[in-house]
């Protein structure tokens, strides 16, 4: 029972953080378009908000908690009929340091002089086939009981008639306090690219957030959450969280359902929503996930992921 006492607090705070998240704002011209989208199927079910979360995945959100776990994990996620983004990655403890790599490929359409594309226009294939890139690599090592990490990545964005690419990197930490898991990543740090003309800034971020590992409630199920605050390049300011509850019959299977959201960006019809939809089956050290966007306008977005740990 006196576990079950402790959850209110901090699920109060995840709770906020889903109901900031309904607030809308404009779009920021940020480029490439791949770091602009979610890193992890579980992430996108949680409202993205997984700086402080498990998994190989982390990679592309905080490089400090690649050690946590080792696995490695494939996704695809479509864009109604227009967009797909596929992501590889995989990570864990090498010795008394911790390796990541992933890589993350959105093929899409683009409209002419559309350059940079918001993540809203993915479910509207445009006229120009387009792709964008980002290919990563993290290390993370502990020192006086912090997590620090630290990655670099490539990324590109491509048109028919043009195409740029240039570093970018990513700075992390993560330490386990009052029963939480708390992480802070610097996100995309670099310069810009340029297509066609048109200039626009990496996507950087800063982003605070924690997440409270599953707590037991009741026989059978269990439930926890991630919250976290990102403040970008622009000075805006987006709340994220969610809440998973999830069902363990036998050990080694568990069923698991989620629930998220996030400050989206307001951009007309179609328009991304704030609200995210997410489950698991595992068994054993298989994973099987699944999460859910639906959009304003034509389209949604599904994701599905193979993790193995």
């Amino acid at each position: 029972m006196s576990r079950v006492r402790q959850l209110p607090a901090p699920l109060a705070l995840m709770a906020l953080a889903l109901a900031a998240g309904i607030a809308r704002a404009q779009d920021p011209a940020t480029a490439p378009l791949v770091l602009r989208l979610p890193g992890g199927t579980r992430a996108l079910g949680l409202g993205d908000a997984f700086v402080a979360g498990r998994g190989a995945e982390v990679l592309f959100y905080n490089p400090a908690q690649i050690g946590v776990t080792r696995g490695t994990t494939l996704s695809l996620q479509r864009f109604g009929s227009s967009g797909t983004l596929g992501t590889m990655v995989t990570a864990g403890p090498f010795g008394k340091l911790a390796l990541g790599v992933g890589v993350q490929y959105l093929d899409y359409g683009a409209a002419p002089g559309g350059f940079p594309t918001p993540p809203a226009r993915l479910t509207v294939r445009g006229s120009l086939g387009a792709s964008s890139l980002a290919a990563t690599v993290g290390g993370q090592f502990q020192w006086r009981g912090v997590r620090w990490g630290a990655a670099a990545k490539y990324v590109e964005e491509r048109l028919p008639a043009a195409r740029d690419g240039a570093p970018a990197f990513d700075l992390g930490a993560a330490r386990q306090a009052l029963g939480l898991t708390f992480g802070l990543a610097a996100q995309n740090l670099g310069g810009h690219l340029a297509l066609g003309g048109t200039r626009a800034d990496l996507p950087t971020r800063l982003i605070l957030g924690a997440a409270l590992p599953a707590r037991r409630l009741g026989t059978y199920f269990d439930i926890g959450g991630s919250a976290a605050i990102a403040r970008e390049r622009n000075g805006r300011i987006v709340p994220a969280g969610g809440i998973e509850v999830s069902y363990v019959p036998v050990s080694g299977w568990i069923f698991a359902g989620r629930a998220g959201a996030r400050r989206v960006t307001r951009s007309g019809t179609p328009e991304e929503s704030p609200f995210t939809l997410g489950a698991t089956f595992g068994l054993d050290r298989f994973g099987l996930d699944y999460a859910f966007e639906p959009y304003r306008g034509p389209g949604a977005t599904h994701r599905v992921g193979i993790r193995i740990q």
